[in-house]
């Protein structure tokens, strides 16, 4: 009698403690007792809904998500499972579903699933509230995939496969695949559905989202959908935005197709985003600069005095650029383009030309690398030698003054310079020496003094010494005939060689 009072309740001890299952149901009524129903705007969601709320516990065979009702929703575990069977949410995880189901327990679902004892009821109702059918393709005709919706039967035109061109929609036979339904045929019972209509949809949902949380400084992974001279488009999540042919890498690109391909994948960061007048999004992207900054430790790899090799990029009034490494160029200033004086860089240098050149300074900050092509000739040059009276010479001028001619002599070191003074010109008193000689224009002189490493020459002279050795060679090739008239060109070369010899008789 005992036992059997026991199981009635009757006569229990008030001070027992309740068994597990007591406790959950308890705990269980206080929680619906204590939960406040929904207000106005929270009415319990109907079948078609579309809800987004927070997984709570995932089940083998069932999970619960909490959307903000009375008590949490159902859903079957496989639902969050990719195709391989693993899960794809964890306890915490937001997600989206539809109600398929709202009677005493709201079931959720990623779409309608059609029961066989009601199949078109739930597909009149999938078109009614565009949620999403699923069904699984048995077979391809020639206008698209036949669709078995649990008993109901469907087609998808192949225009309605994928979101774009379906090339081969054999691939999609056998498979269970989400449909929206697009239309009916009551007389024969079936459906036309499409997957392109869906997918295009939750593109959009996604570009809405992700527009709502993007901003710039964000970094995302994209893909490349579109190339042109300007730059290239770039889908960052179902929203297409413009990396600026600038803006592709931190070597210089002159097409976008040199760099990128159509469906590469890359990651870019959002520079800008505008709204156009239609309010449609207009997004600004970067890839170089997401990618590391070359410049991070530049002056680790180039040092001062280090000696390198680059190809001219920009020719510029004031120097010339050149390439030592993707997105880090390095100024040669006119002054050091040449051993010689120079106008301009293009006078020596051209655009693609490879040159060797020294580091003379770096600064990472301002991101300058300062070069010298003249520096690195005078290094490579060999070992001089002293100059000395009488030396011909071949030089290069340099410079042009009132009072003479400066002519740079790279027979003697680098650096080393000499004057031609106007009366060592062989040029009139008056002449303008401007007109006569030319920076960087090669000149034959001759070394008249060394004085505390200073160094006067003689244009004069050189050129008489060139016109001696020319008459002395006519002269052992025989000349003309003794007898024979003297030729003007053996004239010449007499008048010359006596006004020089008068002349030095003269000092």
């Amino acid at each position: 009698m005992g036992d059997d009072r026991e199981q009635r309740g009757e006569d229990a001890d008030p001070d027992r403690e309740p068994d597990g299952s007591e406790t959950f149901l308890k705990a269980l009524e206080d929680f619906e007792r204590e939960k406040p129903s929904p207000g106005p705007g929270r009415a319990e969601p109907v079948v078609g809904a579309r809800i987004r709320g927070t997984l709570v516990s995932i089940g083998d065979e069932q999970s619960l998500v909490d959307f903000g009702g009375r008590s949490e929703a159902l859903v079957e575990t496989k639902h969050l499972r990719d195709e391989a069977g693993a899960l794809k949410h964890q306890p915490g995880d937001l997600v989206e579903l539809f109600v398929v189901e709202a009677a005493d327990q709201i079931v959720l679902a990623p779409s309608l699933l059609a029961d066989p004892r009601a199949a078109w009821s739930q597909v009149h109702e999938a078109r009614r509230t565009e949620v999403p059918v699923t069904g699984r393709a048995t077979s391809l005709n020639a206008g698209g995939l036949e669709v078995d919706l649990g008993g109901v039967r469907g087609f998808c035109p192949v225009s309605q496969v994928e979101a774009a061109f379906c090339a081969d929609p054999s691939v999609y036979v056998g498979r269970t695949l989400q449909f929206l339904v697009t239309e009916l045929d009551e007389a024969r019972g079936t459906a036309v559905l499409s997957r392109k209509a869906l997918l295009r949809r939750e593109e959009q949902e996604k570009a809405s989202r992700l527009l709502a949380s993007l901003k710039p400084g964000d970094e995302i992974e994209g893909s490349v959908t579109r190339l042109e001279p300007f730059g290239a488009f770039v889908n960052i999540g179902g929203v297409d935005g413009l990396v600026h042919v600038s803006e592709i890498s931190h070597d210089r690109t002159a097409h976008p197709r040199d760099a990128l391909a159509e469906g590469q994948k890359v990651r870019v960061r959002v520079l800008r985003i505008d709204r156009l007048k239609d309010d449609r999004p207009r997004i600004g992207l970067s890839i170089k600069a997401a990618a590391p900054d070359p410049w991070a430790n530049v002056g680790e790899r180039f040092t001062k005095g280090l000696r390198v090799r680059g190809a001219v990029v920009r020719l510029t009034d004031f120097g010339a650029f050149v390439n030592l490494a993707p997105g880090i160029d390095g100024l040669v200033h006119v002054s050091e383009a040449a051993p010689h004086r120079v106008s301009h860089v293009k006078e020596v240098l051209s655009q693609g030309q490879d040159v060797e050149a020294l580091v003379l300074a770096v600064d990472p900050v301002k991101r300058r690398i300062s070069l010298s092509i003249r520096e690195a000739i005078g290094e490579s040059a060999p070992a001089a030698r002293s100059a000395a009276v009488g030396d011909a010479v071949e030089g290069v001028v340099a410079g042009i003054k009132p009072y003479g001619v400066f002519v740079d002599l790279p027979v003697y070191g680098h650096r080393v310079r000499g004057l031609v003074p106007r009366e060592e010109t062989g040029e009139p008193r008056n002449a303008d020496l401007m007109k006569r000689f030319k920076v960087g224009q090669p000149l034959a002189v001759e070394v008249i003094e060394v004085k505390e490493g200073k160094i006067r020459l003689s244009a004069a002279r050189a050129a008489a010494r060139a016109e001696e050795r020319g008459f002395r060679s006519y002269e052992q090739r025989g000349g003309p005939a003794p007898d024979a008239p003297p030729t003007a060109m053996a004239e010449a070369l007499r008048k010359a060689m006596e006004a020089a010899r008068k002349k030095q008789e003269g000092r």
